[in-house]
C-alpha cells in the first residue's frame, strides 16, 4: 500500500505545480517539453526554503534567444491585460519590465500570484538577456518590490 501512495501523492504534487501558470499566456515558457527551455536558465524553488520570503513557489527562466525574448514580451503584455494590478515600463515601443499581479487561479483562493519580467537587453550593452518570473504565495506586491530592489 506504501508503495502505491508514495507515486500517487508525487504526482498529484507535480500536477498541482505544472498548473499554477496554466491560466496565463507566460505558461508556456515553464513548461518542461517546450522549445523555449532548450537555450534558457531555468529555476524552480518550493518549500520551506521560499517560507521566509511567505512564497510558495518561485519559477524564472532567463535566456538571450532574441525570438524567445519577444515571445516572453508579447505573453507578459497579453497577461497584462487581465492583471488585477500592475507596473509597467517600456522603452522605446519595447516592454522593458513588467509587475503584475495575477487574480488568484481559483476562486475564493487567498494565494497571490505574481509575473515579473524584465529585458536587460534594452538598457545594457553588455547583458544580453530577459528574465521572466512566476511567484505565488501570501506576499503582498509591495513586499515583493521591496525584495527586488
Amino acid at each position: 500500500m506504501k508503495r502505491l501512495l508514495t507515486p500517487c501523492l508525487m504526482m498529484t504534487l507535480i500536477a498541482v505545480c505544472a498548473d499554477a501558470q496554466a491560466n496565463l499566456n507566460i505558461s508556456v515558457f515553464f513548461d518542461a517539453n517546450s522549445s523555449y527551455a532548450d537555450d534558457a536558465k531555468e529555476v524552480w524553488v518550493e518549500g520551506s526554503q521560499l517560507r521566509p520570503y511567505r512564497l510558495s513557489l518561485y519559477r524564472s527562466i532567463t535566456t538571450e534567444n532574441k525570438q524567445t525574448i519577444t515571445a516572453m514580451e508579447q505573453a507578459v503584455i497579453k497577461d497584462g491585460k487581465k492583471a488585477a494590478d500592475k507596473e509597467i515600463g517600456y522603452i522605446g515601443s519595447r516592454l522593458y519590465y513588467a509587475f503584475l499581479s495575477m487574480k488568484p487561479a481559483a476562486s475564493g483562493s487567498t494565494v497571490r500570484r505574481y509575473v515579473f519580467y524584465r529585458n536587460a537587453s534594452l538598457k545594457s550593452s553588455t547583458k544580453k538577456d530577459a528574465t521572466l518570473v512566476y511567484m505565488e504565495g501570501q506576499i503582498t506586491m509591495e513586499e515583493l518590490k521591496n525584495l527586488f530592489k
